[in-house]
């Protein structure tokens, strides 16, 4: 029983100190001035680390960074939807569409003190850099890391530490300004973006005996891009064979529905296995293939992290 309440004074220690690491500069704004175009302006994340004399642990700077280079646009329109513009090095600017919502100050109602947005992916999350602190002209967050010891190690630790600020830059609440600056966008409703990343095609299985055959491929990717002004799928992949001839085909998706949950891509129908599922399924002849998404990046990066894991060392 001791040991029980031990355990729970820590947990709730530790519960204590997540919640004074989290914190916002709140100024409560009329509607009016929250709606507008916002640039993102400050954005860092240093992950947790063990406290070690002569260890500086990195710090990522996801505006300067050479790697990433974000160049990143809220656009709050005061309604319940609105657009997250996001540009980073060696990729395309797109904008996809957002849920918003705003919470008001308790004792003035007229007043907004934050902004939540969220996408097809994290859809309900409320904390952290999906929830923003209102001040005149700026939106924040930040997470402050604080020292303690693992629970069994007795390791010393540093928690994460993270920081967001958003600047407004003009009053437009459409994408006008983000366009002058970063040109033509690619653009994705709501529920495209969700069905957009980078899919792995699994072996096919027999649907009544569940035996799962043997597959010609080395890896078999699918990168879909479900962007209205640049829809398509490109398939790249291998022979088992010949597994460092990489193949690449580009295929048009000729029909969707508007849920997303049917795909046909080169003539075959793929299905979503279920509402909020990230598998879709093609049954023929018995057999059952799916395609997984592996990854909501569809950068080439990350297409050749994947591929790299299936080439046999040396190719």
């Amino acid at each position: 029983m001791e040991a029980f309440k031990h355990l729970l004074a820590v947990i709730l220690t530790v519960a204590l100190m997540l919640t004074f690491a989290s914190c916002y500069t709140i100024s409560g704004q009329k509607m009016r001035t929250v709606k507008g175009t916002y640039q993102l302006t400050h954005y860092t994340y240093t992950p947790k680390y063990e406290r070690k004399e002569g260890y500086t642990p990195r710090t990522f700077n996801y505006l300067e960074d050479e790697e990433y280079q974000y160049e990143d646009y809220l656009i709050i329109t005061g309604s319940g939807t609105g657009y997250y513009v996001h540009k980073e090095a060696g990729s395309d600017a797109y904008v996809k569409e957002v849920t918003l919502s705003y919470e008001y100050d308790d004792e003035n109602s007229s007043k907004v003190e934050y902004v939540i947005f969220n996408d097809a992916l994290t859809v309900n999350k409320n904390t952290e850099f999906n929830k923003m602190g209102v001040t005149k002209n700026s939106l924040n967050y930040t997470k402050n890391s604080f020292d303690y010891n693992e629970l069994f190690t007795k390791k010393p630790m540093r928690s994460e530490a993270l920081t967001v600020r958003w600047t407004k830059v003009s009053r437009d609440t459409d994408l006008d300004y983000a366009e002058k600056q970063l040109g033509e966008l690619k653009k994705y409703s709501y529920s495209a973006f969700g069905a957009r990343g980078i899919y792995g095609l699994n072996a096919p299985w027999d649907i009544e005996s569940g035996v799962v055959q043997d597959s010609p491929y080395q890896y078999f990717y699918y990168v879909i891009d479900t962007a209205e002004n640049a829809l398509k799928a490109t398939a790249y992949y291998a022979l088992k064979e010949t597994p460092g001839e990489k193949v690449v085909r580009e295929y048009q998706i000729e029909r969707i529905s508007d849920d997303w949950s049917i795909l046909v891509i080169d003539g075959v129908e793929w299905t979503l296995e279920q509402p909020y599922s990230t598998n879709y399924y093609n049954d023929t002849d018995g057999m059952r293939t799916t395609l997984s998404r592996v990854s909501s990046d569809i950068s080439d990066k990350r297409l050749s992290e994947l591929i790299d894991m299936w080439l046999p060392v040396g190719q």
